[in-house]
């Protein structure tokens, strides 16, 4: 009410009651303010708040409330920035006074020019561009790329005129990684799941515990894998080794194991060839089916077909012997649900 002295008290409390959080509230209730006509009748008189008794403080409002009061604060100053901009490129289409970019030869107004130490002038679009280029490579070194060979860094103060903040924090990570490696500092380890790097003097010290609040990873510093105390690295291997076979094994008899393709409990209740003829039954509903194809089939003619590279099968030959090739034509090349 404080916020929204116009808007209706009973309005206020359903937006409290719906989004339940003062911010989210807040934020719809200015979205609502902007509609043209709003979605309740504003009223004739700020609403007057009540002074009497004393109210409790409550920080996690409080901190919620000041964190609003921050984004409105930047919303605005990005805002007021906008506006400038495009009041001063209206200007500069009037008078068509411009600086031309030494990249790309276009004119600009002069608050959208970048430049090095000796003055050099680039567009903020040929340099976005440019320095994207170079942190893609992982190249921190964002210079001057005047055709004279001017090679002075840009300043940081000028970088931060056009990079956006996710540009800049690669920025600033590249450049730090850099350091440290031109720095050759003894007993430097990094963590294998993120670019977290720190000394470790003791060489007793088994683990590595990364500190970056979005990692947090604790890795053995021999083999680099996580954790895995009080395992030796090498029963760990052994035990991966195993998890793989293990892997391998399941999925060797998923692929002998059949369903049945009619009913569904043959879903729950899989069976297998042990030997015999490639003719299944289910043993709920007695469907038959072939094993190779998996096709519903009546009788045996379905295994009795001739074609070019295949055999005639006999109904108590198994399939077994018969190349992939063979099997694969005879299945494919057979009319659906013979």
């Amino acid at each position: 009410m404080v916020d929204y002295p116009r808007i209706p008290k009973p309005h206020i409390r359903k937006q409290l009651l719906e989004h339940r959080f003062y911010a989210r509230a807040f934020f719809k209730l200015s979205r609502d303010l902007e509609q043209k006509p709003p979605p309740f009748r504003l009223k004739l008189i700020n609403s007057v708040v009540s002074r009497k008794g004393k109210l409790k403080e409550d920080p996690v409002f409080e901190n919620e409330r000041e964190w609003v009061r921050k984004k409105v604060t930047q919303v605005a100053v990005s805002r007021d920035e906008a506006l400038a901009e495009e009041i001063n490129e209206q200007e500069y289409q009037e008078t068509e006074d411009g600086i031309e970019c030494g990249c790309c030869f276009s004119l600009y107004p002069f608050d959208n020019m970048i430049q090095c130490p000796d003055a050099h002038l680039f567009c903020k679009s040929c340099m976005t561009s440019y320095s994207s280029t170079l942190l893609g490579e992982h190249n921190p070194n964002i210079v001057c790329m005047d055709q004279s060979g001017c090679k002075l860094p840009i300043p940081e103060s000028e970088l931060k005129r056009f990079l956006s903040s996710k540009m800049l924090e690669l920025f600033e990570r590249v450049k730090q990684r850099k350091e440290i490696e031109a720095a050759g500092l003894e007993n430097l380890e990094e963590c294998p799941f993120c670019e977290y790097k720190c000394v470790i003097d003791n060489e007793m010290e088994k683990l590595f515990r990364c500190e970056n609040a979005e990692c947090g990873a604790v890795t053995c510093r021999a083999c680099k894998k996580l954790d895995h105390l009080p395992k030796s690295c090498k029963e760990v291997e052994e035990d991966s080794h195993l998890d793989v076979q293990h892997l391998v094994e399941e999925a060797m008899t998923r692929a002998l194991m059949r369903n049945c393709p009619k009913c569904q409990k043959g879903k729950l209740l899989p069976f297998i060839k042990e030997l015999g003829c490639n003719k299944m039954t289910c043993p709920n509903c007695h469907t038959q089916s072939c094993y190779i194809c998996r096709q519903i089939v009546n009788g045996y003619e379905h295994f009795n077909r001739v074609g070019p590279f295949v055999v005639i099968i006999a109904p108590s030959i198994s399939l077994a012997h018969i190349s992939p090739f063979h099997i694969g034509w005879w299945c494919a090349a057979r009319p659906r649900g013979e």
